[in-house]
C-alpha cells in the first residue's frame, strides 16, 4: 500500500493537461505498477509517451516500473528525461539516485540526493539515502551526520532511526544504537528490522533476556526471518535455556536445511548440556554441508573424548588442523591423547606445533620439557622448563629445581 501511495503522491506532482489517450494509458500503467505487473505497466507507459512525446508521468512511471524491474540503465534514463522536462522534480532526483547506487555509481547517486535536497530541504528519505551511501563506503561519521539531518527535517522518521542505530552497532556503541531502535519502534511498532537489530545490541551488552524478547517480537512481524530463530537461539543457550535454544536452532534449519551455522549452534547447546550424541549427529550434518570448517571437526572431537572414543576424537582434531593450521585447542586435546597412549613423540610434536602458533604460550614449553624428560632427553627439558619459567610458570619453577639443577 506504501508504494502505491508514493507512487501516486509522486505522479499527482507533474500531473497536467494533457491527450486524454495518454491519461488513459497512464492509469492502466498506475494500476499496474501499483500490482507489481511491471512489465505490463512499462507497456502502457509507452503507449502514453507515443501519443504525448513529453508526458513527464509517463516518463516517471516507467523509470520506477524499469527499476522494479532491477532494469537500472534503463530507469536512469527515464528519470533523466523526467529532469530535462521538469529540472526541479525533487523525487525523480532521488529515485535517479537509488538507481545509481543500485549499480554502484556512488559518487553520482551523492550528486542526485544532494539536488533532491536542494529542491527539497525537508526530504528526510534523500538525507537517508545520502547516509546509507556514506556507510556503504566505510564513512561512519559521515552517515551518522546524514541521519541526524534525516531527523532534523523529520523526527517521526523511524527509517532514520533504524540506519543510524545500525551504524552505530557498526561503531560498538551498543547503547546508543539500542536508544534509536527504541525510538524506531516507537515510532513504527511493526518494524519488525528495527526489533532485530535492537536484539543485536542487547545480545552484545549481554542483556540477553531482552535480546530474546525483541528476536520474539521481529518473528510475531516476520516469522520468515531464519537469523532472528538462529540468534534467539544462541541468546536462549546463553541463559541456559537449552530446550528453547534446541526448538529455534531446529525451526532455522527446517527453514535452511544447508544452514550449517544453525547446525552448529545446536551442536553447541547440546554440548554444554552433555548430550554429547546429539551434539556428533548435528557437527556431522554441519560438515556436510561445509566440510572445511575447522572448528566443527573440533567440537566433534570433543563430544567424541567424551564418549571415551579416543580414536576418533584423535582422527576429528587432526582433521580439525589440517582444515585450519592454527586451531591451538585441537593440538592441545591431541597432545593429551597422545600422552594418554605414551606416544610422547607425537605430542611433542604437537606442543611444538603449539609453539610456533603462539611462542610466548609457557604451557606449551613446559608440558613438551615434561614429555622430553619422559624420553631422557634431559636438554631439551632444562631449555623448555626454563623457557616456561621465564613466561611466568608456577609449575616450571617447581619442576625445575628437581629436573635442571
Amino acid at each position: 500500500m506504501k508504494k502505491a501511495l508514493f507512487f501516486i503522491a509522486g505522479i499527482a506532482a507533474i500531473a497536467g493537461c494533457k491527450n486524454e489517450g495518454s491519461k488513459i494509458y497512464e492509469i492502466s500503467g498506475n494500476e499496474k505498477y501499483n500490482h507489481s505487473n511491471y512489465k505490463g505497466a512499462i507497456a502502457d507507459y509507452t503507449e502514453a509517451i507515443k501519443i504525448e512525446a513529453n508526458d513527464t508521468v509517463a516518463y516517471y512511471g516507467r523509470a520506477n516500473a524499469k527499476y522494479g524491474l532491477k532494469d537500472y540503465k534503463g530507469a536512469i534514463a527515464d528519470y533523466t528525461k523526467v529532469l530535462d522536462m521538469d529540472p526541479k522534480y525533487a523525487p525523480a532526483y532521488e529515485r535517479r539516485g537509488d538507481a545509481k547506487t543500485a549499480v554502484d555509481d556512488d559518487s553520482n547517486a551523492v550528486i542526485d540526493y544532494s539536488l533532491a535536497i536542494q529542491m527539497n530541504p525537508k526530504g528526510a528519505g534523500a538525507y537517508v539515502k545520502l547516509g546509507n551511501v556514506a556507510a556503504k563506503l566505510g564513512n561512519d561519521t559521515g552517515a551518522i551526520n546524514d541521519y541526524n539531518q534525516a531527523i532534523a527535517a523529520d523526527p517521526k522518521n523511524a527509517v532514520a532511526y533504524c540506519t543510524r542505530g545500525l551504524t552505530k552497532y557498526r561503531l560498538g556503541d551498543n547503547k546508543g544504537a539500542a536508544d534509536d531502535y527504541a525510538k524506531a519502534v516507537e515510532l513504527d511498532p511493526k518494524n519488525a528490522d528495527a526489533y532485530y537489530n535492537r536484539a543485536l545490541a542487547e545480545y552484545n551488552n549481554d542483556d540477553y533476556s531482552a535480546a530474546i524478547r525483541d528476536y520474539g517480537k521481529a518473528l510475531e512481524i516476520n516469522p520468515d526471518n531464519a537469523n532472528a530463530y538462529m540468534n534467539r537461539g544462541l541468546a536462549k543457550t546463553k541463559t541456559g535455556d537449552f530446550k528453547g535454544a534446541y526448538a529455534d536452532y531446529s525451526k532455522a534449519i527446517t527453514m535452511d536445511p544447508k544452514n550449517d551455522g544453525a547446525y552448529v549452534s545446536r551442536g553447541n547447546a547440546k554440548l554444554a548440556a552433555g548430550d554429547n550424541k546429539g551434539a556428533i549427529e548435528d557437527y556431522s550434518q554441519a560438515l556436510q554441508v561445509n566440510p572445511k570448517h575447522g572448528q566443527v571437526y573440533y567440537n566433534r572431537g570433543l563430544a567424541k573424548a567424551r564418549l571415551e572414543d579416543y580414536a576418533g576424537a584423535l582422527g576429528d582434531y587432526e582433521r580439525a588442523v589440517r582444515v585450519n593450521p592454527k586451531l591451538v585447542g585441537a593440538y592441545y586435546e591431541s597432545a593429551k591423547l597422545r600422552v594418554k597412549w605414551e606416544d610422547y613423540k607425537g605430542a611433542i610434536e604437537d606442543y611444538t606445533h603449539i609453539i610456533a602458533i603462539r611462542p610466548n604460550d609457557a604451557d606449551a614449553y613446559y608440558n613438551r620439557a615434561m614429555e622430553n624428560y619422559l624420553l631422557g632427553r634431559r636438554d631439551e627439558v632444562c631449555a623448555d622448563m626454563n623457557r616456561a619459567k621465564e613466561l611466568g610458570s608456577m609449575a616450571a619453577f617447581r619442576k625445575a629445581k628437581d629436573l635442571c639443577q
